[in-house]
């Protein structure tokens, strides 16, 4: 017997880091109801299908608490009834163990184990929740529906552009300027377009399944209780809104700017260091010939001096991404 008593989805998800039970109703709603099929992993499944799919995923690194806070909001919203959704849902909260600890992730980042062969990995709470996750989306995107996910992220470092999305490279999908028009009226002031491949969550969704997908940075890590969400009310109006059926942003864009991934950095032995401090923010403005980062094997200076750097972290493992090297690129309006 499950018991729910004086819980929210969220309570429940932290208190079951592992669920290996059937699938359960959490809650029947006026609409359809609330399906649970595994710990973080909530379905809102409308009475009348609309052809849309949507994910709303955060937590995939569970220091990232503002998006978690957001989505548990949404799905109360929808418990209490004072959001009535029509597109089929579904809810994920990435790595509870992760969020209990308050770290990034337990063993390895979740958030470089999708698109990709798991078989060979060493086996961890991390790579469990890759393959329950993988599982879950693969049963619930059907064929023939327009799919949508967004990824809900804050970054480690504070951006001097606080708020952007990244695009994942997929060529066999246009961007549908209404994202654009999305990303804008949501308070996103940039989005940055991947070239290549990758292993993020966004990215899987997008190549395995055509999702118009998009991992969205909302800002700067902070514990639980000291996000200000009057920082995130566009955001969170628009998912609502989207959810409801409701959401027709405005045909302009006011503020949005539009990067391309122009290079990755790759740790390669343990002399690798940047050029600039810790507290250097995301967006950083590169000089012409301006060294960037070195290690034994690589050399990396600015082609240029409209080159920046995102998400630069000279911690992570020896053969991992460091940082990313971003350029201008002209919107695709």
């Amino acid at each position: 017997m499950i018991n729910k008593e004086n819980q929210d989805f969220l309570d429940w998800t932290r208190s079951h880091e592992e669920y290996n039970e059937r699938p359960f109703v959490w809650k029947k709603l006026s609409n359809g109801e609330l399906i649970v099929h595994n710990t973080g992993v909530l379905e809102f499944l409308p009475k009348l299908k609309s052809g849309k799919q949507i994910i709303y995923s955060c937590a995939i690194h569970g220091n990232e608490t503002a998006p978690i806070e957001i989505i548990n909001d949404l799905i109360n919203s929808l418990c209490d009834d004072s959001l009535i959704a029509i597109h089929h849902t579904l809810f994920i909260f990435g790595n509870p163990r992760a969020m209990n600890i308050g770290k990034r992730f337990c063993h390895e980042n979740l958030n470089r184990l999708f698109a990709r062969d798991l078989s060979q990995r060493e086996e961890s709470y991390d790579l469990l929740r890759a393959r329950i996750i993988r599982q879950s989306v693969d049963e619930f995107f059907e064929k023939e529906s327009e799919k949508i996910h967004y990824d809900l992220h804050t970054a480690i470092k504070e951006s001097a552009l606080p708020t952007f999305a990244i695009y994942p490279h997929n060529p066999s999908i246009s961007l549908d300027k209404e994202q654009l028009y999305f990303l804008d009226d949501s308070n996103i002031d940039a989005i940055i377009f991947n070239t290549d491949r990758a292993t993020t969550f966004s990215y899987h969704t997008s190549s395995l399944y055509g999702a118009t997908s998009f991992t969205l940075e909302l800002g700067k890590v902070r514990p639980f209780g000291e996000n200000n969400r009057e920082d995130f009310k566009e955001i969170e109006n628009s998912l609502r809104l989207i959810l409801s059926g409701d959401y027709s942003p405005p045909r302009e864009i006011k503020k949005l700017q539009a990067f391309q991934i122009e290079k990755e950095i790759i740790k390669h032995d343990d002399s690798f260091n940047f050029s600039f401090s810790e507290e250097t923010p995301n967006f950083h403005l590169f000089k012409d010939e301006e060294l960037i980062s070195s290690d034994k094997q690589e050399r990396i200076t600015a082609l240029g001096s409209e080159q920046r750097i995102i998400f630069p972290n000279a911690g992570v493992k020896i053969g991992e991404r460091a940082g990313l090297i971003i350029g201008p690129k002209r919107l695709p309006l």
